[in-house]
């Protein structure tokens, strides 16, 4: 059963104006966690429709976006190769912040919600991905030395701070006190490389990934604890709020339930 209909595509691109540059990343992580990756090349068409070719987020556009993804599907059923580009090459440039920017967020999901689905909207992204945009480019510099592994570390700590605030040592020494490799292993891994890399998308972006990565999960200690990170790495209250209710709709749509309420700023 198809989880994305017109009418949800239109919902989720409308629905709030604070994420109106926002939505369909949190849409892409979000789907990606309730593993549900052969929902991703809809909403990337109409997301390239809408926010690379600033059409109306109306019916006629999400119809548009389901005859391109049926058309580069049928190409890989036949497996043929990708179609050439849909899309005008005046806009090229902003069709590439969409794909950067939904990649970017379901890289991140890796870390928080498992590699393996990670692996699967990726590669399902790449499925449907116009043949001049698969031109990809890796955006971390790799580290070489030990003076690029202590800057990372360094900024990785950064957001951990800016995300944790005053209470940022108590967090540090319950996780290692729960086991001590769980600390080192969290700002070497996770915040270091992936989540404080701002190559793709803002500190704020980032943050409003990760809450849409945890929703799903029914993670209510680590929600409580982002939600209010948001804020400090520079999220509005209604950016957050909306990123939310954003996220337990898609859940829902996915059949995800929660034992308690979801925590809630």
């Amino acid at each position: 059963m198809t989880i994305l209909t017109t009418t949800r595509l239109i919902h989720l691109s409308t629905t709030s104006p604070h994420l109106s540059q926002s939505w369909y990343f949190i849409a892409a992580a979000t789907l990606t966690v309730c593993n549900q990756p052969q929902e991703l090349p809809l909403l990337y068409h109409y997301a390239m429709q809408t926010q690379g070719l600033s059409k109306p987020r109306n019916e006629a556009t999400a119809d548009k976006a389901i005859q391109v993804c049926t058309k580069f599907a049928d190409a890989v059923s036949r497996g043929e190769q990708v179609p050439e580009n849909e899309y005008s090459q005046e806009y090229q440039a902003k069709l590439r912040v969409v794909g950067t920017k939904m990649r970017e967020a379901i890289l991140k999901t890796a870390a928080l919600s498992g590699l393996p689905k990670c692996i699967n909207s990726l590669m399902t992204l790449k499925e449907t991905t116009p043949k001049s945009l698969r031109d990809l480019k890796e955006n971390r510099k790799r580290i070489t030395n030990w003076d690029e592994y202590l800057l990372e570390k360094q900024r990785g700590i950064k957001f951990w701070e800016k995300v944790y605030g005053k209470i940022s040592n108590r967090v540090i020494k319950q996780m290692s006190t729960a086991y001590p490799d769980l600390w080192s292993y969290t700002i070497e891994n996770v915040y270091s490389p992936l989540l404080s890399f701002t190559g793709c998308m803002s500190a704020e972006e980032s943050s409003l990934v990760v809450i849409s990565c945890l929703i799903p999960q029914d993670v209510n200690p680590q929600l409580k604890g982002h939600l209010k990170g948001a804020l400090n790495n520079g999220c509005t209250l209604e950016e957050v709020r909306d990123a939310r209710q954003l996220a337990m709709e898609i859940s829902s749509w996915c059949g995800i339930t929660w034992k308690s309420e979801v925590a809630k700023l």
